[in-house]
């Protein structure tokens, strides 16, 4: 492993811990609006001006940047299973905020979760693809895509229930941060080889900026339509299977073949596995312990 990948691995890593900041402290405030305040303009203007929020969303700006710097050093298909560690890290950052132990069920999950994104990642070995000779049509197919998936998870998200509805949304969000961070490795590389000059020029820079706003928004209202445990799933695999495929498809990103295939699938599927054991712990769900009514009204809003 070289140096440049080596830095690669440790800035997404703390970018992991960025967004599981970001996770806990914004799924606070909202807990903390007011009740009956639907989504909008007037719940956001509310939100920013909460210190809590304030904290979670600074732990967003700096996992993008730290994820910039990630994938300006590393391959797309690397860097982003690893953004997955949000989850433990969710969780030890919850259990600080609502004062709760890890049990057994946690750290067995955190181990399932771990040891699956890591064979992952080494079995698909990515290699350099070459993501500054994409032509505008590749792009406009697969963004297109990519954005009539989302869309469908909003669409879908319209059903009553408020889990449904929050699962969807955080899924929606999800592949925004996917989609936003395969524009961004386009970006890094401008700025890498053409400069200031190169990154304010490129149209990937503000496509970027369009899709991360976007699914800023998303990710508030899935955050406010329902639990945690509902929304996390989507945040946290959506993202990787975005970038995975954007990798290989579009960027041209070289991963082994063969049996080494079954190992990755293996591994995906224990991330899956250990995002929705770890997504029901009851440190994702501070009204977990409450009597139903009240987290009925919780939730509802």
């Amino acid at each position: 492993m070289s140096v440049d990948e080596a830095f690669s691995f440790l800035c997404a890593a703390l970018a992991a811990f960025g967004n599981a900041l970001s996770n806990v402290m914004q799924r606070k405030a909202s807990l903390q609006s007011p009740e009956g305040v639907p989504f909008g303009g007037k719940l956001l203007l509310n939100l920013v001006r909460n210190p809590t929020w304030i904290l979670g969303f600074s732990g967003m700006v700096g996992s993008f940047v730290l994820q910039a710097v990630a994938l300006g050093l590393g391959e797309l298909s690397a860097v982003e299973p690893l953004i997955t560690l949000e989850v433990p890290l969710t969780l030890l950052v919850a259990s600080r905020v609502f004062n709760a132990r890890l049990g057994r069920q946690e750290w067995t999950s955190i181990l399932i979760m771990t040891g699956g994104m890591i064979a992952l990642v080494a079995a698909l070995d990515p290699m350099p693809g070459n993501e500054g000779n994409v032509d505008d049509l590749t792009y406009a197919a697969a963004g297109g895509a990519t954005a009539a998936t989302i869309a469908a998870l909003v669409i879908a998200s319209r059903r009553q229930s408020a889990v449904w509805k929050t699962a969807c949304l955080g899924a929606a969000a999800g592949t925004s941060f996917g989609l936003t961070a395969t524009l961004i490795k386009e970006t890094v590389n401008q700025l890498t080889h053409h400069g200031i000059v190169g990154m304010v020029t490129t149209w990937q820079t503000y496509a970027a900026i369009g899709t991360g706003v976007f699914g800023v928004l998303v990710m508030q209202w899935a955050l406010h339509s329902g639990p945690l445990v509902a929304a996390q799933p989507g945040f946290t695999l959506m993202d990787p299977v975005v970038s995975i495929l954007w990798g290989v498809l579009v960027y041209d990103e070289a991963t082994r073949t063969g049996a080494w295939l079954v190992l990755a699938t293996a591994g995906g599927i224990g991330v899956g596995v250990g995002v929705l054991l770890l997504a029901r712990s009851p440190l994702f769900d501070p009204h977990a312990n409450e009597p139903a009514p009240r987290r009925s009204q919780a939730y509802a809003r």
